[in-house]
């Protein structure tokens, strides 16, 4: 499994290019169903709308991906849309960008920009995140070993999602997968091997990320 980032809070912005509104919206989605489901709640909403194009790309393997130009002419909407998705290696992500049409035609060049920047507006809003697979670890040390520790924790800049004071210290983390070996083998060392280590199933972690 691959990390991957994506959006999860569907997120909305609008710009107006002579005369032409573009409302541009942003949804996470796992699935062609969610997406179907959304266009046409958006169609419903937006029935007045000239054109409703999208794009989206979902995280399967081999990748699924679909556009649409809904009626501008071939190319100009639906794949720009995909290819802003695509140079920001978004996944799980259904993009869509409609059009009130204000009389005045762009060109075809004008529409790629157009849409393609639309597209661009409404991601540089939204919140992207980094869906990380990760190991999900606990980590049981006894009190005269949680000291040094913790210090080298800090150092390290990892950060225990939480910590359990009982008998003993249980701390918990989400390591990426290709990080755990070396992260264990550091465990063992900084603890003399007097660690116990609770393996379970890895999952995908959110991260917030930056684009």
């Amino acid at each position: 499994m691959e990390d991957y980032k994506t959006v999860l809070i569907p997120d909305e912005t609008e710009i107006e290019i002579k005369k032409s509104r573009f409302i541009n919206m942003v949804f996470h989605i796992e699935t062609e169903e969610e997406a179907d489901a959304i266009l046409a709640e958006i169609r419903k909403k937006h029935y007045k709308a000239t054109h409703v194009c999208w794009a989206y790309v979902l995280n399967t393997n081999p990748r699924r991906q679909k556009a649409s130009d809904d009626g501008e002419p071939s190319g100009t909407a639906g794949k720009p849309i995909l290819e802003v998705i695509d140079h920001r290696e978004l996944k799980d992500v259904l993009v869509v960008v409609i059009r009130y049409f204000g009389g005045v035609k762009l060109g075809t060049g004008g529409l790629i920009r157009a849409y393609g920047g639309g597209a661009s507006d409404v991601l540089n809003h939204c919140t992207v995140v980094k869906k990380q697979f990760s190991d999900q670890l606990e980590v049981v040390v006894s009190y005269s070993s949680y000291g040094g520790l913790s210090n080298g924790l800090m150092e390290r800049e990892v950060i225990p999602i939480n910590e359990d004071f009982g008998e003993n210290v249980t701390l918990f983390f989400q390591i990426p997968v290709a990080e755990t070996s070396g992260f264990l083998a550091w465990i063992e060392d900084k603890t003399n091997g007097t660690a116990q280590i609770i393996r379970s199933e890895p999952a995908f972690v959110d991260v917030v990320f930056t684009l």
